[in-house]
């Protein structure tokens, strides 16, 4: 999946939305609707773009009356451009969709029902990973076609490990009371600036040098994961309500704040970026999805391993997620951007993208050449495939997710760093919420 430029941000998505808006860029030029002009393709990951490059110039050059454009927008601004352009009838032909978004574009009418051309074409959906395709329906219409597959594990940074003279279990396990084979194994991993472990005489919590875990305030790779895993829920269903304000869920948020600020074995969000604490050496366990890959492997001056995320109370649950294609409703040359999206969504697209490891594809045969590339970087992925093939959940389908993520994160920076305790924090935060989908109907 495309990864936001500062993965795991602080910030929620909405804030995209909150920005000053942006000068709308307009469609196609040269467009007459019968499969040629230009067609304007945009994403916001410049580490995926010299994939994409490849993709759209093999397109060009099978579809010589047809000319993309490869746009990269920085995630920032991305939203708030794809709104403000849908508004005055204009923007990008075909762009990435992502799941916390697509509720509010597709209740906007910003994006195109794709069955008609689906039909038309007999384009197989069933040649993708059925959870991606699932997330970009709306009233049993599709509207997008799967790009990638998005799923989370862990990585880790083996040099920590070995000095702390740990070896991994093939599985790791949690519970909210701190019992099970994860704890016991941050605690040697974190130290002092004395040397010390949390389970030392003397060891000083505010000067902590290296932390065993990141438990960080972000939801696909923590919270979306430990709920489930200890039998409660986020959302009771696409388009439902939230739900983490009930008793299993909020034990498990309790649990990830307890990481932080009981048994000091996870940075509190003040302590830095995640990202920048795993590159720097300063954790040693770091759940991720699949796309962060890029921005850890080779990144710092110690090795990287890949593991399963651990597994809760009631088994491992992890978060499937994956962007799509979508097509602008208010393009002017649709036939072209339709050719476009089947391309995109085509083994010899996708192959390109695999192959060359920017992303787990969408299409769930075409796997092998992505696991094959990080192989030759010395990662062995197969955590992530056993992880495909276990339960699994969605991020949130809401279309007032914008506004609720901004909510949530803000929220939760407080609580995670201890300044407000977890069911305080829920509380009140998941009945705001939920009347806000009652007043968005």
């Amino acid at each position: 999946m495309g990864i936001k430029r500062r993965h795991l941000l602080a910030a929620a998505p909405a804030a995209a939305l909150a920005a000053a808006g942006m000068s709308a860029c307009g469609n196609s030029d040269g467009g007459n609707g019968n499969g040629s002009g230009t067609v304007v393709f945009r994403i916001w990951d410049e580490e995926q773009q010299p994939g994409y490059q490849k993709s759209v110039n093999a397109f060009m050059t099978a579809h010589p009356t047809i000319k993309v454009k490869l746009e990269m927008l920085p995630f920032a601004q991305y939203w708030t451009k794809i709104i403000t352009e849908s508004a005055a009838g204009t923007g990008a032909d075909v762009f990435w969709d992502t799941v916390p978004y697509f509720p509010q574009l597709v209740k906007q009418g910003v994006i195109e029902n794709l069955d008609p051309l689906i039909q038309k074409d007999s384009f197989d959906l069933n040649q993708f990973y059925p959870q991606v395709t699932s997330a970009y329906m709306y009233q049993n219409h599709h509207y997008g076609i799967p790009a990638d597959f998005g799923i989370a594990s862990m990585v880790y940074n083996k040099d920590l490990c070995d000095k702390a003279g740990v070896t991994l279990p093939a599985e790791l396990t949690w519970a909210p009371d701190g019992s099970g084979t994860l704890l016991p194994i941050l605690q040697k991993l974190t130290v002092d600036t004395n040397g010390r472990h949390p389970t030392d005489p003397g060891f000083d919590p505010k000067h902590v040098k290296q932390w065993g875990f990141m438990a960080e305030n972000h939801d696909q790779t923590q919270y979306i994961s430990w709920i489930p895993e200890n039998g409660g829920s986020f959302m009771t269903a696409p388009f439902g309500k939230f739900a983490f304000d009930q008793p299993a869920a909020l034990a498990a948020l309790q649990w990830q704040y307890d990481l932080i600020n009981k048994w000091h074995v996870a940075p509190a969000p003040s302590e830095g970026a995640a990202l920048d604490l795993f590159n720097r050496g300063q954790v040693g366990l770091y759940p991720a999805v699949n796309a962060l890959l890029p921005y850890v492997v080779g990144k710092g001056t110690f090795t990287v391993g890949v593991t399963a995320l651990p597994s809760g109370p009631k088994g491992r649950v992890v978060n499937v997620n994956g962007l799509s294609f979508a097509l602008n409703k208010h393009s002017k040359n649709k036939t072209a951007a339709w050719e476009l999206i089947k391309w995109l969504g085509s083994s010899q697209s996708q192959q390109i993208m695999a192959g060359g490891g920017y992303v787990w594809p969408a299409n769930k045969s075409l796997a092998q050449g992505y696991l094959d590339y990080w192989k030759g970087k010395g990662q062995n992925l197969q955590p992530f495939v056993d992880a495909a093939a276990g339960a699994s959940v969605p991020m949130p389908i809401t279309p007032v997710w914008n506004a609720a993520s901004l909510a949530i994160s803000n929220a939760f920076q407080t609580m995670f760093q201890g300044q407000t305790g977890v069911k305080q924090t829920v509380d009140g935060l998941v009945a705001q919420l939920n009347q806000l989908i009652d007043q968005n109907g």
